[in-house]
């Protein structure tokens, strides 16, 4: 739904957060079919790329709603790149062999059956896409190719992928359904049903139905969630268990705060006060040896566990550990510093790095709001900025109170004189500009203009009609 009014006040991002921001949107606005700087060890386990984009995904939708939620232009084409990847065969071909392997079934189709790991991610990304974009591109069968081979194609987009989600959550006795064959991993479901929900409201749909409500209950009936209130990472079938980790608690905290809060908070208050020592000014951890594994990479390291323990953190309003963690980040993993200003953390893989991301963009309540869709129609009505030329610009700030455009805008390769394409303005009305070349702009029938700017430092515009 939408409230109408901001649900706090949108942040500006900091000269290290755009440099965080830089190192995804240079992964995600090369080529389609470019996958230069991701992670590329095998497609079954963590460090496959589909964890990688979508967690990019994630980050950059996180951004558009902290930061920048009257901007558009290459943060919305970022996210919208990545999802096309989401579509290349070596994202998503692994599940032909697995399905044979584990089920004895033939069907490259990735979507039909189990394979929530893809499947759930990928609705989630769709969801947070078209929840700040209000755009239906990605909807309808076809939008979404994925191409087998030569002579074979599979026609996807966001409402059958929805409906696949939700065939396989109703024909599973646990209502959870497998990642890979016969393995049931409670994150990748919370994740899927993140994506579900998120449909049914953009959809006016009702295919998850009474799911949410089974999908808890089977978290406690299937004993995914322990008596002393953490999860196991995953159960397979004769007793087959994964032990519970750390960064598994903490990603379950911040998706279910989308589903069932209380269960998020609940979550949240255990690994506070049985994992987490938070003395400031160093934070530590009372970890188990599986702790210590970055999944995206399966190196040693402890990258993994801090990155989702300060999305969480960010997620549950704990403003205390999540500085500490930032600071705990910095100091310990430290970042790779590349020529044209992006930055990264050093020796992590990138599931890592776009976590990060997301938690450095993360605030309270974060994806719980964007999910459910809580965000302000002056948001969607107002001025925008349509395009500004990346790595020129970097859009630190983009608000709009429904009259009004304020920005805040830094340089990202020196100083430049450059244009800003600005939309949804009142047709023909003229605006005061505030830091542009020009002290005044008409915009044209469609509600259109440019406007100039000057660019060497920080630099606040305002675009705001005439009285």
């Amino acid at each position: 739904m939408s409230t109408g009014i901001a649900p706090v006040a949108v942040t500006e991002s900091s000269a290290n957060d755009l440099a965080s921001l830089r190192y995804l949107l240079d992964l995600a606005l090369q080529p389609i079919d470019d996958f230069t700087g991701f992670t590329r060890l095998e497609q079954i386990g963590g460090s496959a790329l589909r964890y990688q984009l979508s967690y990019a995904g994630y980050a950059l939708s996180m951004a558009q709603y902290t930061r920048t939620p009257a901007f558009g232009g290459y943060l919305a084409e970022a996210q919208a790149n990545l999802i096309r990847k989401m579509c290349d065969k070596r994202v998503w071909g692994y599940w032909a062999t697995e399905q044979l392997a584990g089920y004895l079934r033939w069907n490259p189709d990735p979507m039909t059956f189990g394979n929530v790991m893809y499947t759930g991610f990928f609705a989630a990304m769709l969801a947070l896409y078209e929840s700040l974009n209000g755009t239906g591109e990605f909807d309808d069968p076809g939008s979404l190719e994925l191409r087998w081979s030569t002579e074979k194609s599979f026609h996807y987009g966001y409402t059958p992928i929805a409906e696949a989600i939700a065939r396989n959550m109703r024909q599973s006795r646990q209502t959870l359904y497998p990642c890979e064959p016969h393995l049931i991993y409670p994150m990748c479901n919370a994740v899927a049903m993140v994506g579900l929900c998120a449909y049914d409201r953009l959809h006016h749909r009702d295919l998850a139905g009474d799911l949410p409500e089974k999908m808890q209950q089977s978290l406690f009936d299937n004993k995914f969630r322990r008596r002393d209130g953490r999860f196991v990472f995953g159960r397979g079938p004769l007793g087959l268990v994964f032990p519970p980790m750390i960064a598994n608690d903490a990603v379950m905290t911040y998706w279910l705060n989308a589903l069932t809060p209380d269960l998020a908070h609940d979550t949240w208050d255990v690994l506070r006060r049985t994992r987490i020592r938070n003395r400031s000014p160093r934070v530590g951890l009372r970890t188990t040896p599986v702790d210590h594994l970055d999944v995206g990479s399966y190196r040693p390291g402890d990258g993994w566990a801090w990155a989702n323990l300060l999305i969480a953190a960010r997620e549950m309003g704990d403003t205390e550990v999540a500085d500490t963690i930032t600071e705990k980040i910095t100091a310990d993993i430290g970042f790779d510093h590349s020529p044209h200003g992006a930055h990264k953390l050093h020796g992590v893989s990138t599931w890592v790095n776009c976590a990060h991301v997301l938690g450095r963009m993360t605030r309270p309540d974060g994806m719980r709001d964007l999910a459910s869709g809580e965000i302000a129609d002056t948001w969607r009505h107002g001025p925008r900025l349509d395009s500004a030329g990346y790595p020129d610009v970097l859009v630190a700030k983009a608000l709009t109170d429904g009259t009004t455009l304020q920005l805040v805008l830094r340089p990202g390769a020196g100083p430049t004189r450059t244009a800003l394409r600005l939309s949804r303005l009142r047709p023909s009305a003229t605006y005061a500009l505030r830091g542009a070349i020009s002290d005044e702009v008409t915009a044209d029938h469609d509600g259109r203009a440019i406007i100039e700017v000057d660019l060497s430092a920080r630099l606040e515009v305002q675009v705001r009609p005439h009285v």
